[in-house]
């Protein structure tokens, strides 16, 4: 299932950077060591903080993607961006997304996708789908039948009209469909999805990350400074 990779793929790079910090945090312990003397003051404060910056910004990155997550979710009302389910809303309040990123829907405001391809509010086994004034025209994957049928969705009574085209129609050549045509779900997906929220999202990474590398900084500046100077116990 597609939702399990997302778990898996984000856990794994989760343990990645868990890896990678303790491998910095041993480094920077390391150099420390040689750079300050035993008996300067603060050294072991010193050595604690080189020891912790490394996973005080993994766990800064961590605080950015719940951050991140609201606010796709509450106020670009959208999906993250790495969800097993995204979806997009447009700006007639319908929803058309994903299930498990290969069952493409599209779903009226306060309405829910079911089983039937087809049901009240919602259109799901999407293809192709246009917006053309207040209504939503195109074709959808009827699993039962393995037939590619037309469908048009009323927005202003929420009406659904369905036409079966007779063409048959494998789940493969509808996944290459839905990632290859000029008017798949995909696309219109692609083009009401907001980027705001992933410049905050990096914008937050960068000012968080630079006010460690900043603090660091000084910190290493003061500690050899005292180093220098003899400041011993």
């Amino acid at each position: 299932m597609a939702g399990l990779y997302y778990v898996v793929m984000i856990g794994s790079a989760f343990a990645s950077a868990a890896v990678i910090a303790l491998v910095l945090s041993v480094a920077l312990v390391l150099k420390a060591r040689k750079q300050v003397a035993h008996g300067v003051q603060g050294r072991t404060l010193f050595l604690f903080a080189n020891a912790v910056a490394p996973f005080i910004a993994l766990a800064w990155i961590v605080i950015a993607v719940f951050i991140h997550i609201h606010i796709s979710n509450r106020w670009a009302h959208q999906d993250c961006g790495f969800s097993g389910d995204p979806y997009v809303t447009l700006p007639n309040g319908y929803v058309v997304g994903s299930l498990n990123t290969y069952s493409g829907y599209v779903v009226a405001p306060g309405f829910h996708t079911d089983q039937p391809i087809t049901g009240q509010g919602y259109v799901r086994s999407l293809i192709d789908i246009e917006l053309k004034g207040n209504v939503f025209v195109g074709t959808v994957h009827n699993f039962n039948t393995n037939e590619e049928w037309n469908f048009t969705f009323h927005t202003q009574d929420r009406r659904i009209e369905t036409s079966n085209t007779g063409r048959p129609i494998s789940f493969e050549e509808t996944q290459n469909r839905v990632h290859q045509d000029p008017n798949s779900y995909w696309v219109m997906y692609n083009q009401y999805r907001h980027r705001w929220p992933v410049v905050i999202f990096l914008d937050l990474i960068a000012f968080g990350g630079g006010l460690i590398v900043y603090g660091m900084r000084k910190l290493w500046q003061f500690q050899l400074a005292a180093h220098a100077a003899g400041a011993f116990r």
